[in-house]
């Protein structure tokens, strides 16, 4: 009986380390989690559940433009301090770019069976050809922001 019950938790376990789950915010700035992301918002792959790679669902231009209100021209800061405030920021998000960049590149190389999600949900693996223009864009994403990061 204790086999039986060990064997039906690792293979419920196994099956739940396949999984891909998203993260995104909403427009009141709650994060949220799920394995489908609503249409029209930019979510992120959480890493560390199974061995998948990573990719975005991006709001289409049309979505992202009604979406997002329309703020006025803000002028640029005269405080130094604020300058630098800002400039400390950029170079964070430049460095987080970099470092996404970097572990997309080593997903594909390191992945065996490398998928998309289709339209209908189902796993669409990638032929050789696709893994290695896949895993040429992302040496090209590295490249253009680890080089601007430093």
């Amino acid at each position: 009986m204790k086999r039986v019950l060990i064997c039906a938790l690792l293979m419920a376990w196994s099956g739940m380390s396949l999984a891909v789950v998203y993260k995104w915010v909403d427009a009141k700035g709650d994060v949220h989690y799920g394995d489908h992301p609503p249409d029209g918002v930019n979510a992120e792959v959480v890493e560390g559940l199974g061995a998948h790679s990573q990719r975005a669902h991006d709001t289409p231009p049309a979505a992202a433009a009604a979406a997002a209100p329309a703020k006025p021209a803000a002028k640029p800061p005269q405080d130094p301090n604020v300058k630098q405030a800002v400039d400390a920021d950029v170079q964070a998000t430049r460095e987080k770019q970099c470092a996404d960049a970097q572990q997309r590149y080593q997903q594909l190389i390191n992945g065996r069976k490398i998928y998309t999600t289709g339209d209908d949900g189902q796993r669409q693996y990638l032929t050789s050809e696709q893994i290695d223009a896949a895993r040429l864009a992302a040496k090209s994403d590295v490249d253009s922001l680890c080089s601007d990061a430093s």
